[in-house]
């Protein structure tokens, strides 16, 4: 594992847990789109766009 990607992978699970101690929860896609970030196959404008996208709320 690149130091990249394990930077990434502590990211992802640390605001994971903070979301879900909030009581918050993650959805499937939602899991998916931050792995794909986390293996390096997008980039954060992509996930922001199509995050919105997903959701309706492009501007």
């Amino acid at each position: 594992m690149t130091t990249e990607i394990h930077g990434r992978r502590e990211i992802a699970e640390e605001s994971i847990h903070s979301i879900e101690m909030e009581n918050g929860s993650i959805t499937p896609w939602m899991r998916e789109q931050v792995r794909e970030w986390v293996e390096g196959r997008t980039d954060i404008p992509t996930l922001v766009k199509r995050t919105r996208s997903h959701y309706g709320l492009e501007s």
